[in-house]
This record gives C-alpha cells, structure tokens and sequence, in this order.
C-alpha cells in the first residue's frame, strides 16, 4: 500500500469549540507566492484525513489554503457534518485576517474544495453559502445524488454481498453493526484512517506524515474497520443507518424527503423548476473524477455537471479514463503525469472566477 500523502510543511493549527459543544481542527498554510494581495483562500473538506494533496497547486498561484475536519459518521449525520462545515467557512472569515494580516487575505473571494465524502458535503455548502457565496467550488469524486442509489430504491434493490474473502477483521460483524448504530456523542471522531492503513504503516509514520501526535486507538481502529466492512459489502445499511440515521424518520417518505434535501443534484434541480439560473442557481463548479470509480460513479457528475451546463453556470469538468476512487492522490506534485491535464485545468477555472 502506497502511504498516506504527507501534510505540506509551513502551516499552523487552530481549533474552535463548534455549537455541537465539539472541538474541530482547522490548519492554515499561507500563499507560498505573493500575488496581488489581498488574496483568495481555499477551505478544503476531506473525506477522512486533513491529507489536501491540491495544496501546493493552489499556494504556487498566491491562495492561501485551509484544511479543516468535521464530526465524522455513524455519531453525526450528514447534515451535522454539513451544520460544522458551514461553521468552518465562518470561523475562516471571521479569524483568517487576524492570522495572515490585515490586507493580506480577502475573505470575500473563497473556493470550496472536497474529496469523495467532502466532495459531497461541498456541494451541499453551495446551496447555503449567498452572503457571499463562494467564487467557485471544486468536486472531487463526490456523491451529488443519494436518490440514485440502490440503497435509496425498492426494498429488492438493497441488495449486499458478503466480503470476498470472508470478513477476518479484529472486529465482528456484530461489533461493526452495533457501531454503526452507534449515536453517542462521547464517541464522535473528527479524524481517522480511510481504509486498512494500520496494517502498513505505525503510529509513527502516520504521525509524522500528517503532523499530529496519532494513534491507533481501539475507536480509531473500529472506524477504519466498519468503512471497510460496509464497503466491502456495499450493504444498503452504511448509507441508510450511518449517513442518514434512517431510524430517525416515522417513514420511509420522510427518509427519503431527507435525502433529497441532502443531495446536491436534487435541490438544484428544484431551483431550475422556479426559474433560478447561472450564479443566481449555483456557483461555478469544477468536477475531478475517474471513470472507472465503483465507490461514486463518475455517471454522478456528468448528471450535475450537465444540468449547471444547461442552465448558464461555468463549468469545467476532468475526468480521467479508467481510474477508480482515490485515484487523485497520485497527483503529489506537477512533474507526475496527468497533472497538465487534469488538475491544471482546474487551477486556471478556479483563477478565472476568482478574480
């Protein structure tokens, strides 16, 4: 296994209490190029781990970034993640200048960027953000459409599979259930390991290339192991129970009223049928993804990318053949192939709505 991209060195961490009473992280790396000041800021959402692989993309063209992590599945549900990323983007606004220094950022002109779980959760944010909105919002492999998904059709649509091989974690199948289900705050996570990590790497590699004191904890390890597991055996549970806290709702067309209103794709599609249109609609937006990805299928945002095509909001769209979920972590620096063609054209979008 290829390890966990490193954090880019120069920054600095904060933290804030957030009205769910949790403390959140927010690091902050300062624009390595002095452009014409005061200059734009990045907010990037991860899906699991501050690992933002974009950021010296973003610094070598004089945008200061920042990573920030939000309560994590199954304890919180989609729109508490949502409720501490809205947080995130004011708790920036309000404590960046005093950060970097009066005149040299504009918090006004800020770009959302997300992967996979944040990649979701930033298009969501665009349909909330007005006062100003932001200059553009980049998705990177993120579900935009939950209504889409088996797990949200006809009872004979959910269907699962068991793991090949047969599951063999340190945790059962009964443990990573009764997790799941699992809605005590006391065992909220904010950061944790995307896949099997622990296996590769110890706490002493994953500490010193994410910059923070890490451990494997048997929580930690529990999270790793329960995305794994529902993953693996794409069980309709995972999103059901653990995104959407299905048990919450009286019925099955209160869930799925939920989940339309959590699904980006869905919410903007209402706002065409009452008229709305170019940036009174949506942001400009950049969607990254690979064409083979099983996890969030690219037909996701073609389906977006199509719909804010047609209705005059600027567009730019990468998608790079035959590559499955993740695959961007390849991209570490500008001399990897594929960099000119995939992430440059996102740079030069991003440049042109925020100026």
């Amino acid at each position: 296994m290829a390890a966990p991209p490193a954090a880019p060195p120069g920054f600095t961490d904060h933290k804030f209490k957030s009205a769910s009473g949790i403390e959140l992280d927010v690091r902050v790396w300062p624009a390595e190029v002095q452009g014409n000041e005061p200059a734009p800021f990045v907010l990037w959402t991860h899906d699991f781990a501050p690992l933002p692989w974009m950021a010296p993309g973003f610094r070598q063209r004089g945008y200061h970034f920042v990573s920030h992590n939000y309560r994590l599945a199954p304890q919180a549900r989609v729109d508490d993640q949502l409720a501490d990323c809205l947080e995130a983007v004011a708790w920036c606004r309000d404590n960046l200048p005093s950060i970097f220094g009066i005149g040299k950022i504009d918090v006004d002109r800020y770009v959302l960027i997300g992967e996979s779980a944040g990649g979701n959760l930033v298009t969501l944010m665009g349909l909330h953000l007005s006062n100003p909105a932001p200059k553009a919002i980049v998705n990177v492999y993120g579900l935009v459409d939950f209504v889409s998904l088996s797990a949200f059709g006809s009872p004979e649509q959910r269907t699962s599979k068991e793991p090949q091989p047969p599951w063999k974690g340190k945790f059962s199948p009964e443990e990573l259930n009764a997790l799941l289900r699992d809605r005590d705050p006391a065992n909220i996570l904010t950061d944790a390991m995307p896949w099997n990590e622990f296996e590769s790497f110890s706490e002493a590699q994953i500490s010193e290339l994410w910059a923070t004191d890490f451990r494997y904890t048997e929580r930690v390890l529990k999270q790793a192991e329960l995305h794994m597991y529902y993953a693996l055996q794409r069980n309709a549970d995972g999103l059901r129970i653990g995104i959407m806290h299905g048990e919450k709702f009286a019925s099955e067309e209160e869930l799925m009223a939920f989940v339309r209103s959590m699904s980006a794709l869905r919410v903007i599609q209402q706002r065409v049928t009452e008229g709305k249109k170019g940036l009174d609609l949506y942001p400009p937006t950049a969607f990254l993804h690979g064409t083979a990805d099983e996890a969030v299928p690219v037909e996701q945002s073609y389906a977006m990318a199509g719909v804010l095509r047609d209705c005059e909001v600027p567009i730019v769209e990468c998608y790079e053949e035959g590559e499955p979920h993740v695959f961007d972590l390849k991209f570490t620096s500008p001399n990897v192939p594929g960099w000119d063609t995939y992430i440059v054209p996102i740079l030069d979008f991003v440049d042109q709505q925020t100026k």
